[in-house]
């Protein structure tokens, strides 16, 4: 996202041939310079760290710690608490959802499902890595709630006090070596970790991080990041955070002495909204002026900017045919923070790509329609456990692959920059003269 002004008007593929180019640019270098001195440098580095003393690595889990209750307040070192309980989310099937496979559409059928309730720990000292957000105890223990989905070796890669041993390692056959970041600055004093990862994804920042800073708020509490992006700081300012409450630390190892750290790290408020979470957003939309942004459209295409994949094909061909149908294109990432809240306050019908933009539905005024278009074989339901949990009509529309769109397609969580699938036009178009 970027704090630039504009509305709707041209599609993204008219308006980025500049960040085509430096993306082409990006990948070439990389292909050509740094992937190949990255392998001939790890293997360098492994063979260094087998001398460095260390400890195997293990996933430490927060049940370890004894379970006190919210008072208010940050718990006390060694502790942990639940501010608020699981609740029910209740998802509701639409006639003119349209889906590939079983697979996915049971996650789309009427159903209910739990929402975590928001937890917040108190470990103990632990290394904190600006990268990949990792919490590392000076014994080698990661915090579970200190990186988002299961661990996977990927993870460490930008932790270079972090070694693969062949035999003798812990998770995955890792081994810490503290001695390597013992010069990393010291933060003394309870602080609320309100960051991720160094480079933030504006849906987990929107649905897992601002209601915990919205916490923090409350409770009075200092809070811990890394140094916010402007489109982050615009969010910020709509909560009403006390300058100096949130401290931003630069993007490197500290070693925090008493970090609180909560669920919410681990992506657990975007897999599941919770319903205690609208509060922040109500109170975030209630201090947007909408009115100022009358001529936004209420009825628009939500357009995804030049991504690492799921690219639409057919893009521009969708957003002609939705605009003889009423739709406007808009593509949120070049409008203001105050602009798409505004935007989605007013709408009546939000056709979405999927992707983190699909976050902004959590603005939407009750009885809005969204119709998503996803491609086959994405099973992230997420985006309608959101919907479900904001009461929205909510129509899914899987977009069915060719054998060389599915071949092309990559892991989810590691897509390939080469993935592109076709969206059926008549298709969503007929749906949307259903949903006036």
């Amino acid at each position: 996202m970027s704090g630039k002004k504009t509305g709707a008007g041209p599609t993204p593929d008219k308006r980025s041939g500049w960040k085509k180019i430096r993306f082409a640019l990006s990948r070439a270098t990389s292909k050509a310079i740094r992937e190949p001195l990255r392998r001939v440098r790890e293997p360098l580095r492994q063979i260094a760290l087998k001398f460095i003393p260390g400890y195997p690595i293990v996933i430490e889990q927060p049940e370890t710690l004894p379970l006190a209750p919210f008072t208010g307040v940050l718990p006390q070192a060694g502790t942990r608490c639940l501010v608020y309980e699981d609740a029910p989310v209740v998802i509701r099937s639409h006639p003119l959802s349209r889906h590939s496979s079983e697979d996915e559409s049971r996650h789309y059928l009427d159903h209910i499902v739990t929402a975590p309730g928001l937890t917040l720990e108190s470990p103990g000292p632990h290394f904190w890595f600006a990268r990949s957000g990792l919490m590392v105890s000076p014994k080698g223990g990661i915090w579970r709630h200190s990186f988002m989905a299961p661990f996977r070796m990927e993870r460490v890669r930008t932790v270079k006090s972090i070694s693969c041993a062949e035999q003798g390692g812990g998770e995955g056959g890792l081994v810490f070596h503290p001695s390597l970041v013992r010069g990393a600055e010291r933060i003394a004093g309870p602080h609320l970790v309100v960051a991720q990862t160094e480079s933030p994804n504006f849906g987990h920042f929107l649905l897992d991080v601002v209601p915990l800073i919205h916490l923090g708020k409350e409770m009075g509490a200092p809070m811990l990041a890394w140094p916010f992006k402007p489109w982050q700081k615009d969010i910020i300012a709509r909560i009403g955070v006390a300058p100096g409450q949130i401290r931003e630390l630069p993007a490197k190892t500290h070693l925090l002495e008493q970090p609180v750290v909560s669920n919410r790290l681990a992506g657990l408020g975007a897999h599941i909204a919770h319903p205690m979470a609208k509060r922040v957003f109500d109170a975030i939309r209630d201090r947007t002026p909408v009115e100022r942004y009358g001529s936004l459209p209420r009825r628009f295409f939500l357009m995804r900017g030049l991504r690492h994949g799921r690219s639409l094909k057919n893009r521009v061909e969708l957003g002609e045919a939705l605009a003889s149908h009423g739709v406007a294109s808009v593509q949120p990432e070049l409008m203001s923070f105050e602009e798409q809240v505004a935007l989605f306050a007013r709408a009546e019908l939000v056709v979405a790509e999927f992707g983190a933009a699909m976050a902004n539905v959590v603005f939407c005024p009750a009885g809005a329609k969204v119709l998503e278009i996803i491609s086959e074989g994405q099973h992230d339901p997420w985006s309608a456990r959101l919907c479900g949990m904001l009461g929205l009509e909510h129509v899914v529309h899987f977009q069915k692959l060719s054998e060389d769109e599915r071949l092309s397609r990559g892991d989810r969580f590691a897509p390939s920059p080469d993935f592109a699938f076709a969206a059926d036009i008549a298709a969503i178009c007929a749906t949307v003269d259903h949903l006036r």
